[in-house]
Formats: structure tokens, C-alpha cells, sequence
């Protein structure tokens, strides 16, 4: 058994420029042999556009985009008349965040300061089955979408107009090619080393026999994020470092604050003139952020985000590998746009982000980092929720029809 297509983890790995992740809702009254049939079918097609051919253009091959298909279940899919494997304990416990509030907003998770934003009122995450698309085309990680949908029609019935599947939603995002995020900070630097990667992503072994299947497989993490940049730029450049915790230009770490309570970066940052190359680690220094005592520093997001607990490969130390692509999108309301990042992660069990997410000292009560009892202006807002959800992904296992067929059929 083996982690599906998708997850760039290993040396030297980098992910595709463009992604994709949809959610499909399994219609009413469709037992789990149906829908594993249905997605069988979805999942040769899927198999097809990653060799470049597509139904409609029969002996036509055309671009592919290096395009990876992954795909992970919901909680909601062990509801399945049918099913043929039990609920995962992880799954059952940390599957599922707080649903928006009717007229939109509300609590994303007890004990977090995430919210949903005021036009959410439905989280479209919540799905049976995710599928991610990543390629090196927005052609396409688009593409997968459409075809999907035109497979679907031809599944459904002329004279119900039932399909098994409908489309609930996508959410697409793309990569920088300035490693840095909507905020002007370098971004992702801090993420985990390949040599470390598994141990954080893979299921360990367990002890309960009913969940042997699922060894080798890891949770999918997806949470959509607003980033209010009105709120970032209203803020000095001072403040908006004391809360990364690293310097603007040069990603530096801060280490400690001077007796004019000016940041001090790690001696020797940057190693050269600008971080041009994140691939080259020479520096460790400049990458993972060393413990410090200061209380204003250890509320800032990278010291928030990491508290240096170790084995990562322990659930304890709470790290994720972190694969996050950006967005922005129109919506009718100053500025006219929405600008954010699809936060997506793997790990062995959604507990380590459920975690990082709701305990003091870790991001629980703040909104991005600072002080949750004395946020500065706007800061307990700057990040929204747009949609979430957890999914396990199954590992590839040869005999299966796609990965998790054995849920199913």
C-alpha cells in the first residue's frame, strides 16, 4: 500500500502550478454499491484526461498537464446504506467543523478564532467524496471539472432526472511563483523537510483490526480562507512582522526584541543577499524558526503554528504538511474582490490541525496570531472561512478498482 498520487512529499517533488478540489453529494436514495459503481466510472475518466484523452475528441490526444487525481471520503459516506467498512475512530471525531449559521457566519470551531464570513451560510465541503486535481495547466485542473460534470449527465436518469452524484461545489487555486502570500510575506518556508513528510502524513499501524485498511493512507484537511487585506494594510510594517514573526523583505526569523523592542533576526540571515532558492537548506536557521521566550514573539503566527514539539512523526507535535494554494475571486460587496488561500494539509490524524487549531498557546482563540485578549485593530477578523472539511484518503491498494473502492463495493 502507498499514499495516493498528489501528496508532494517526496525530494526534489513539486507540486503542480494550478489545483482544484470538488466536492460531490451522493443523491438521496443511492445505496454505497451504487455510488462506488457511479465514482468507478468518474474514476476511468479521471484516468483518461491524466493520459490526454477526452470522450468527446475519440482518438485526439491532447495536452494532459501532468494532471494528479486524488481522492478522499467524508464522514458522511459511512453513512451509505451498504457500506461495507465502519466509520474510522479518527474520522468520527475530528471529521467535521461547525456548520455557518442560516443567515451566514458563525463559529467555524469551538475554541478557535476562525469564523465563517457573513455570505457563507452553507459549507460546501461537507460532502460524501472530495477529488483534487492538481496540474501544471489551469487547462487542466479546469477540464477535470467540466468532464465531470458532462459524465454526470450522461449517468442521469431522463425520466427522474436523478443523477448518483451532484456536483456541490469547487474551489480552485494557484501557486507563486514569488513564494510569498496575499500578506507580501514568504510563505510556506517553514513547511515540513521531505526527509520528514511521512512521518507527519502517513496513518501509523493500529491496534483495532476494522481499521488494518486504512494504514498507509492519511487525512486530507481543506479549509478555504479569506484574507481581508484592508485590515493588513492598515497596519505598519513593525506590526505586521511582530505577528508572522519573521522579517517582511527578507523572511528572516525574529528571535528576540532589543531594549527599544525592535526585532533581532537570526544571526547570519540571510545566508545570501535574498531567499531567491527555498530548495537550497543550507541555512536551517532560516527555514524553522528556533524557540523563543519573549511572550509578544510567542504569539506571533510561526511560533503559534509550531511550538517545537518532536518526534513530528508523534500526533503530539501537531505538525501537517501544508500544500496551499492561493485564490482570488469577484464578490459584490468593497473591494470587489476576495483574495485568499486554499489551505489544504495531510496528516496521519485531522486531530494534529483539530489541535493546533483550539489549544492556548497554539493558534486557540486568535484569528491568525497576537494576543486574543488584546488583538490589534481588525486582527480578530483578518481571517474568514469560505468552506472545510476533512477527508480520509485511502491508500492506493492494487486489487482495489480506485482508492477506497472497498468502502463501497
Amino acid at each position: 500500500m502507498k499514499l495516493q498520487e498528489g501528496i508532494y512529499h517526496a525530494p526534489g517533488v513539486r507540486p503542480g502550478k494550478f489545483f482544484n478540489i470538488l466536492f460531490l453529494r451522493v443523491a438521496s436514495g443511492q445505496n454505497a454499491h451504487q455510488v462506488g459503481e457511479a465514482f468507478a466510472q468518474l474514476w476511468q475518466m479521471y484516468q483518461e484526461l491524466k493520459s490526454g484523452k477526452v470522450r468527446d475528441l475519440p482518438g485526439q490526444l491532447l495536452p494532459s498537464g501532468d494532471l494528479t487525481v486524488l481522492v478522499g471520503y467524508g464522514a458522511n459516506t459511512f453513512k451509505l446504506p451498504g457500506v461495507k467498512r465502519a466509520l474510522p475512530t479518527h474520522l468520527k471525531d475530528f471529521g467535521s467543523f461547525r456548520s455557518p449559521l442560516a443567515g451566514g457566519g458563525g463559529s467555524f470551531l469551538l475554541g478557535s478564532g476562525l469564523k465563517y464570513a457573513e455570505d457563507v451560510a452553507a459549507n460546501k465541503a461537507t460532502e460524501e467524496i472530495a477529488v483534487q486535481f492538481i496540474a501544471e495547466t489551469q487547462l487542466a485542473v479546469n477540464r477535470a471539472i467540466v468532464e465531470t460534470w458532462k459524465l454526470l449527465e450522461k449517468m442521469t436518469e431522463r425520466t427522474t432526472g436523478n443523477a448518483p452524484f451532484s456536483i456541490a461545489g469547487f474551489y480552485s487555486g494557484f501557486q507563486r511563483d514569488d513564494k510569498r502570500s496575499w500578506i507580501d510575506f514568504h510563505d510556506g518556508i517553514s513547511n515540513l523537510k521531505s526527509s520528514e513528510r511521512e512521518g507527519a502524513i502517513t496513518i501509523k499501524s493500529n491496534p483495532l483490526p476494522e481499521e488494518k485498511w486504512i494504514e498507509g493512507g492519511t487525512y486530507l484537511a481543506f479549509i478555504r480562507l479569506g484574507v481581508n487585506l484592508g485590515i493588513w494594510q492598515a497596519l505598519e510594517r513593525g506590526q505586521q512582522e511582530l505577528l508572522v514573526g519573521r522579517d517582511k523583505l527578507t523572511a528572516c526569523p525574529i528571535e528576540s526584541l532589543d531594549s527599544q523592542n525592535s526585532p533581532v533576526f537570526t544571526t547570519g540571515c540571510p545566508f545570501t543577499g535574498q531567499p531567491s532558492d527555498f530548495s537550497n537548506r543550507d541555512f536551517e536557521g532560516f527555514f524553522e524558526p528556533a524557540n523563543v521566550s519573549d511572550p509578544i514573539l510567542r504569539q506571533s503566527h510561526v511560533q503559534r503554528a509550531n511550538r517545537h514539539v518532536t518526534p513530528i512523526s508523534d500526533r503530539n507535535s501537531l505538525r501537517v504538511f501544508r500544500q496551499g494554494y492561493e485564490f482570488l475571486e469577484p464578490i459584490d460587496t468593497t473591494p470587489g474582490f476576495r483574495a485568499g488561500l486554499n489551505f489544504v494539509s495531510f496528516q496521519d490524524t485531522p486531530e494534529r490541525l483539530f489541535r493546533i487549531l483550539v489549544q492556548d498557546k497554539w493558534l486557540g482563540r486568535t484569528n491568525f496570531a497576537g494576543d486574543p485578549e488584546n488583538p490589534l485593530p481588525g486582527m480578530d477578523r483578518f481571517l474568514t472561512v469560505c468552506a472545510g472539511g476533512i477527508f480520509l484518503v485511502p491508500p492506493v491498494v492494487e486489487a482495489e478498482l480506485f482508492p477506497g473502492s472497498s468502502i463501497l463495493i
